[in-house]
């Protein structure tokens, strides 16, 4: 008997006071959160990046045996195949992924090792001194190509017509184990059925790709019983939702990578040999290096140009290691320069999603739903990933950002400790949201006030402030350092050095003293002129007075607006100033981002 899971809207939208993710001014804003959300830091768990060394080295020979290049006139079979059934590969979701199969994609093994040293097992997510961030059903669907929707992948076969194909395709097997070979080796497999006149040729194609590039099992290069009735499932036109499980391997090796690289620090702190640990991986993990490509710009090579009907995949193939050496440096400084969503810019030979809007919008949730835009509501519900061996938490509510929403506290979701089916059951039910909130492609999100000092007091003092790649200051530095908060602190009109934040500006409202920065920090406007979000009620700036109204409530904010003060016949006085330790921490942050610039022209050698 299944439990079904507790209804909740997907989206919560309520207006807050919210500022950029590198801090800025408050606003109070109509936001968009994904749910479940907390109101209150107390009670939410201490996250904390890996307190490795930055000097250490990845001792450690991990074997990826999910990541596999195409095997020799694999691209012939491929071609093939598609010409006969592409119509069918489209209809259950499998067209792009099997075309992506035909690509290698050459290892980086310093960045897998690099985002992985930054994964965090209990909330399946990257915690990165900036921010949090994750491989998403999104980007299984984007990037890799598999579907969201469809039947679980342990869908067992009921038909007769279906039970005897899967015969037959065990005695070959057995057949194959039987001959000189001695195993079902993919070359073997491949030799026995490629252009043979099969009638099963189609289902052996596709338990070669299954067991090759989707879900290898734990024998190298042999074709596992376990994927036949997926492929015959496939074959027959019955879609099945392969983003999940593909995704819940991606997390389950990713927790055995970072388990395995916290040793092999230990062991090179308390070893004197030149010794390292083996890590045997199984998941596709070349998807979470294209991932990292996606959105480490100065981590990734020239993409390559994609011709019309190529997946997305193609932009990766076959293309030489980036020589940006500092990978430690680059993943832990790129707060400016992370790209939250890749998939959303125009790319020359690819079209994009339809759940991908020019403009925000509410979409009716009704049966005639289009199924791309039910895709994505699928990748914004907390869930529990069901995998062929293993079951991992989804937790988009936490990288928000990376579907255009806003963020705020996510709120803590334990384990589950259900049955495989009882969690198929969960992801799968309906939407029941009425509406569907489609954030603008082109949006900027934001996170709330309270997010960011929560996230501040997590990691600023650790990483954000001191900086796993910063340049120690010049004596010039630090004297223009202390300058500038001389400056503030007497509030003289010294100029502002360029590329530094500029200094407060006092501005008289009535009976009010407002200290804000340039209306340069407060423009919300796109380049026609237009606003790109809803219209903020009114600019709050920093310091105690925004605690005090956060204290108060939204009522209270829009009692800051002069002129109503003015009709109130408010006497009070207030005064609101840049905290000095702000704009140290925005020196910091353009020290990283020129160094990273800079790495990423001319080398390492820039990057001390």
């Amino acid at each position: 008997m299944t439990e079904p899971l507790e209804e909740h809207s997907i989206i919560e939208e309520r207006e807050a006071l919210m500022v950029s993710p590198t801090g800025g001014i408050p606003t109070l804003i109509t936001a968009h959160f994904l749910q479940p959300t907390v109101a209150h830091i107390d009670g939410l768990p201490t996250l904390k990046p890996p307190s490795l060394s930055s000097e250490s080295k990845w001792r450690l020979n991990a074997a990826f045996h999910g990541w596999r290049d195409p095997p020799k006139k694999w691209k012939s079979w491929v071609d093939h195949m598609h010409s006969l059934h592409e119509l069918t590969w489209k209809e259950v979701g499998i067209c792009e992924a099997v075309i992506g199969s035909m690509y290698p994609i050459r290892a980086n093994n310093d960045l897998v090792f690099g985002i992985a040293e930054r994964w965090c097992s209990e909330t399946n997510t990257f915690i990165f001194p900036w921010g949090e961030a994750t491989i998403t059903l999104e980007d299984m669907m984007v990037l890799g190509g598999f579907s969201v929707l469809g039947a679980s992948v342990s869908m067992p076969l009921q038909a007769q017509e279906l039970v005897r194909i899967e015969e037959n395709l065990n005695q070959v097997r057995k057949e194959l184990i039987r001959s000189k070979a001695q195993k079902v080796d993919h070359r073997v497999w491949m030799k026995h059925f490629m252009q043979s006149g099969s009638e099963f040729e189609h289902e052996a194609f596709l338990s070669l790709w299954l067991s090759r590039f989707v879900f290898p099992g734990n024998v190298y290069s042999t074709i596992g019983k376990h994927v036949f009735p997926i492929a015959i499932h496939l074959a027959r036109g019955t879609r099945i939702a392969l983003a999940p499980p593909v995704l819940a391997s991606l997390y389950r090796d990713l927790s055995l990578l970072k388990e395995t690289i916290v040793a092999s620090a230990e062991l090179e702190a308390n070893a004197n040999d030149d010794s390292s640990l083996a890590v045997t991986l199984w998941a596709p993990l070349r998807l979470a290096q294209c991932w990292a490509w996606e959105r480490f710009s100065p981590l990734r090579p020239q993409p390559s140009v994609i011709k019309s009907g190529e997946p997305r995949m193609a932009r990766w193939q076959s293309l030489r290691r980036s020589k940006f050496e500092n990978v430690r440096g680059a993943i832990d400084s790129a707060g400016e320069i992370f790209q939250w969503r890749p998939y959303v810019t125009t790319v020359h030979g690819l079209s994009l999603p339809k759940f991908y809007k020019e403009k925000e919008e509410w979409v009716s949730n009704n049966p005639s739903l289009d199924e791309e835009v039910e895709s994505f509501a699928r990748c914004l519900r907390v869930c529990e990933l069901v995998g062929v061996d293993c079951r991992e938490q989804y937790l988009p509510h936490r990288v928000a950002m990376q579907f255009g929403m806003d963020q705020d506290l996510p709120g803590w979701v334990p384990r589950s400790n259900a049955t495989p089916e009882i969690a198929w059951n969960n992801y799968s039910r309906p939407v029941s949201d009425s509406k569907l909130y489609i954030p603008s492609r082109l949006s900027e999100s934001d996170v709330s006030t309270q997010y960011l000092e929560w996230w501040n007091e997590l990691f600023v003092p650790q990483d954000a402030v001191k900086g796993i790649v910063q340049r120690k200051r010049s004596p010039r530095m630090r004297k223009r350092l202390l300058q500038i908060k001389k400056e503030m602190k007497e509030g003289n009109d010294a100029d502002v050095p360029p590329g530094f934040p500029p200094k407060c500006k006092r501005v008289e409202a009535d009976k009010h003293t407002l200290d804000i920065r340039s209306q340069s920090l407060l423009s919300w406007a796109s380049d026609d002129g237009t606003s790109t979000r809803t219209k903020p009620k009114q600019h709050i700036v920093q310091g105690e007075f925004a605690t005090k109204i956060s204290e108060t409530g939204t009522e209270d904010a829009h009692n800051i607006d002069s002129n109503k003060s003015n009709e109130e016949g408010s006497s009070r006085d207030f005064t609101f100033k840049l905290p000095e330790l702000e704009l140290e921490a925005r020196i910091l942050r353009l020290e990283r981002v020129v160094a990273v610039l800079k790495a990423a022209k001319f080398g390492n050698k820039c990057v001390k």
